[in-house]
């Protein structure tokens, strides 16, 4: 049986001419929309894209994060799992606290974080080119393995406009030669959310990758030349970037 590779992106579903109500709605039944977090990078993503273009609104997060739990409930959706708690979505003129939507206890232990194993300091451009991107993660299911290396995964990206920067999971066997990590086949793409953090000293901020890879389209290039300059000038050298998962087990 063939299997998808390919890492849920809500970027290739995402309609950007739909009203804040109607993308709640939307995102209230929608196949694609498979996660909580998901959900958040929609409303996020769907906010800049329009803010760019002139499209103004302002979120009320008082409103959103109401939604949002409402909308999680649902869908039977976990909450998101401790390591979110320092993280904060930013808009315009509010950011959400993503510590209101993290369960401590209970159902959050069905999602793990994984890092990635190296950080970067331009994302951006590391989502413009083929790359690697390394995870160590050994899946519940594996309860003995002998290969060498440790237990992980690799993704790679796709930087194409007709793949729309897409994002892969590695699954043969060659794509692990002469690399520290080894794969098993439990690991699947459809329960992975990938997403970039930014580091700071006294914070965490997370990016949605649908939001950096739009920034990569051709009707965004100065808005991208802005984020890239703004952020190379006003923050330290040692405030990096790294990209993580939320997994599924």
């Amino acid at each position: 049986v063939s299997r998808c590779n390919t890492i849920p992106n809500i970027y290739h579903d995402l309609d950007f001419n739909l009203s804040f109500e109607e993308l709640l709605e939307w995102l209230s039944v929608s196949e694609d929309v498979t996660s909580l977090m998901m959900a958040i990078e929609a409303v996020w993503t769907w906010y800049w894209y329009r803010y760019y273009q002139n499209i103004q609104y302002t979120v009320n997060t008082d409103i959103l994060f109401t939604k949002l739990a409402d909308i999680a409930g649902r869908r039977g959706w976990s909450l998101l799992p401790p390591a979110f708690f320092l993280y904060t979505i930013p808009f315009y003129f509010s950011s959400l606290k993503l510590s209101r939507l993290v369960l401590f206890q209970g159902k959050a232990k069905n999602h793990v974080v994984i890092d990635c194993v190296d950080t970067c300091k331009q994302p951006l451009i590391f989502l413009s080119k083929e790359a690697k991107l390394k995870f160590h993660f050994k899946h519940p299911s594996v309860t003995s393995c002998n290969l060498p290396g440790k237990c992980g995964f690799i993704l790679k990206t796709v930087p194409s406009e007709a793949a729309l920067w897409t994002l892969r999971l590695c699954t043969e066997k060659e794509d692990y030669n002469n690399e520290s990590v080894h794969f098993h086949d439990e690991v699947q793409a459809e329960n992975m959310h990938l997403y970039c953090c930014r580091i700071y000293s006294n914070y965490n901020r997370v990016y949605p990758i649908s939001w950096l890879i739009w920034l990569h389209s051709e009707h965004a290039v100065d808005k991208r030349n802005k984020w890239e300059s703004y952020y190379n000038f006003i923050f330290s050298p040692s405030d990096k970037s790294k990209f993580k998962v939320l997994y599924n087990v």
